[in-house]
Protein backbone atom coordinates (compact mmCIF):
# COMPACT_ATOMS: atom_id res chain seq x y z
CA UNK A 1 0.00 0.00 0.00
CA UNK A 2 1.04 3.63 -0.30
CA UNK A 3 1.25 3.97 3.50
CA UNK A 4 3.47 0.90 3.72
CA UNK A 5 5.75 2.21 1.00
CA UNK A 6 6.03 5.56 2.77
CA UNK A 7 7.05 3.75 5.95
CA UNK A 8 9.70 1.76 4.10
CA UNK A 9 11.29 4.91 2.66
CA UNK A 10 11.14 6.75 6.00
CA UNK A 11 12.85 3.72 7.58
CA UNK A 12 15.55 3.71 4.88
CA UNK A 13 16.25 7.39 5.55
CA UNK A 14 16.31 6.81 9.32
CA UNK A 15 18.86 3.99 9.01
CA UNK A 16 21.09 6.03 6.69
CA UNK A 17 21.09 8.89 9.21
CA UNK A 18 22.27 6.69 12.11
CA UNK A 19 25.81 6.75 13.44
CA UNK A 20 28.03 4.06 11.98
CA UNK A 21 27.72 4.65 8.24
CA UNK A 22 24.94 2.20 7.44
CA UNK A 23 23.87 1.71 3.84
CA UNK A 24 20.47 0.39 2.79
CA UNK A 25 18.68 -1.10 -0.12
CA UNK A 26 14.92 -1.17 -0.50
CA UNK A 27 13.91 -4.71 -1.45
CA UNK A 28 10.23 -5.32 -0.67
CA UNK A 29 9.61 -9.04 -0.23
CA UNK A 30 7.05 -10.99 1.79
CA UNK A 31 8.90 -10.67 5.09
CA UNK A 32 11.72 -8.24 4.33
CA UNK A 33 11.40 -4.65 3.15
CA UNK A 34 14.90 -3.25 3.65
CA UNK A 35 18.41 -4.66 3.93
CA UNK A 36 20.95 -2.59 5.86
CA UNK A 37 24.69 -3.09 5.35
CA UNK A 38 27.64 -2.08 7.52
CA UNK A 39 31.30 -1.80 6.49
CA UNK A 40 32.27 -4.59 8.92
CA UNK A 41 30.28 -7.12 6.83
CA UNK A 42 27.13 -7.20 8.94
CA UNK A 43 23.86 -7.04 7.05
CA UNK A 44 20.40 -7.06 8.62
CA UNK A 45 16.99 -7.87 7.17
CA UNK A 46 14.37 -5.31 8.21
CA UNK A 47 10.59 -5.76 8.22
CA UNK A 48 8.78 -2.40 8.38
CA UNK A 49 5.42 -1.91 10.08
CA UNK A 50 3.75 1.50 9.64
CA UNK A 51 1.11 3.40 11.58
CA UNK A 52 -0.38 6.88 11.64
CA UNK A 53 -1.58 8.66 14.75
CA UNK A 54 -5.08 7.47 15.53
CA UNK A 55 -7.44 10.13 16.78
CA UNK A 56 -8.82 10.11 20.28
CA UNK A 57 -11.69 7.61 20.38
CA UNK A 58 -14.23 7.20 23.15
CA UNK A 59 -12.55 4.06 24.48
CA UNK A 60 -8.89 4.90 23.72
CA UNK A 61 -6.55 7.86 23.85
CA UNK A 62 -4.83 9.11 20.70
CA UNK A 63 -1.87 6.94 19.78
CA UNK A 64 -0.25 4.52 17.37
CA UNK A 65 -1.13 0.87 16.83
CA UNK A 66 1.15 -1.65 15.07
CA UNK A 67 0.35 -5.19 13.97
CA UNK A 68 3.45 -7.37 14.50
CA UNK A 69 1.87 -10.60 13.30
CA UNK A 70 2.00 -11.68 9.68
CA UNK A 71 -0.09 -14.15 7.72
CA UNK A 72 -3.68 -14.01 6.58
CA UNK A 73 -5.44 -16.69 8.62
CA UNK A 74 -3.09 -17.69 11.44
CA UNK A 75 -0.88 -14.82 12.53
CA UNK A 76 2.78 -15.55 13.26
CA UNK A 77 5.24 -13.51 15.28
CA UNK A 78 8.50 -12.39 13.62
CA UNK A 79 11.02 -15.19 13.06
CA UNK A 80 14.72 -14.35 13.62
CA UNK A 81 15.67 -16.95 11.00
CA UNK A 82 13.98 -14.84 8.29
CA UNK A 83 14.01 -11.30 9.77
CA UNK A 84 16.53 -9.53 11.97
CA UNK A 85 14.80 -6.27 12.83
CA UNK A 86 11.18 -5.17 13.10
CA UNK A 87 10.88 -1.44 12.49
CA UNK A 88 7.84 0.47 13.72
CA UNK A 89 7.50 3.57 11.55
CA UNK A 90 5.42 6.43 12.97
CA UNK A 91 4.32 7.93 9.64
CA UNK A 92 3.18 11.41 10.64
CA UNK A 93 6.10 11.88 13.07
CA UNK A 94 8.56 10.53 10.46
CA UNK A 95 10.33 8.52 13.17
CA UNK A 96 11.21 4.84 13.61
CA UNK A 97 11.83 2.52 16.56
CA UNK A 98 13.77 -0.71 15.95
CA UNK A 99 13.49 -4.11 17.68
CA UNK A 100 15.48 -7.31 17.23
CA UNK A 101 12.98 -9.84 15.85
CA UNK A 102 13.36 -12.17 18.84
CA UNK A 103 12.29 -9.35 21.19
CA UNK A 104 8.88 -8.92 19.54
CA UNK A 105 6.60 -11.20 21.56
CA UNK A 106 3.12 -9.74 21.06
CA UNK A 107 0.90 -9.62 18.00
CA UNK A 108 0.05 -5.94 18.31
CA UNK A 109 1.65 -3.01 20.06
CA UNK A 110 0.35 0.41 21.05
CA UNK A 111 2.26 3.63 21.74
CA UNK A 112 1.19 6.99 23.12
CA UNK A 113 1.07 9.98 20.78
CA UNK A 114 4.26 11.42 22.28
CA UNK A 115 6.34 8.23 22.20
CA UNK A 116 8.11 8.80 18.85
CA UNK A 117 9.16 12.35 19.75
CA UNK A 118 12.13 11.46 21.99
CA UNK A 119 15.27 12.61 20.10
CA UNK A 120 17.43 9.56 20.92
CA UNK A 121 14.75 6.99 20.08
CA UNK A 122 16.06 5.85 16.70
CA UNK A 123 19.76 5.59 17.58
CA UNK A 124 19.20 3.94 20.97
CA UNK A 125 16.71 1.36 19.66
CA UNK A 126 18.92 0.60 16.62
CA UNK A 127 22.03 0.13 18.79
CA UNK A 128 20.17 -2.22 21.13
CA UNK A 129 18.75 -4.28 18.26
CA UNK A 130 22.15 -4.53 16.53
CA UNK A 131 23.76 -5.62 19.80
CA UNK A 132 21.24 -8.46 20.14
CA UNK A 133 21.75 -9.51 16.53
CA UNK A 134 25.55 -9.55 16.90
CA UNK A 135 25.20 -11.75 20.02
CA UNK A 136 22.88 -14.10 18.12
CA UNK A 137 25.43 -14.50 15.33
CA UNK A 138 28.28 -15.54 17.65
Amino acid sequence: TARGLMGEFITCAAIMSLEGDWRVTHCPQDSIDVIAFHDDGLFVRVQVKSSSLRANQSSRRAGYHFQNGSGSSKKKLPDPSTQDIIAHCFLDARRVVFYAAECVNQYSQRYSAGYPLRPELEQESWDKAISIIRERQL
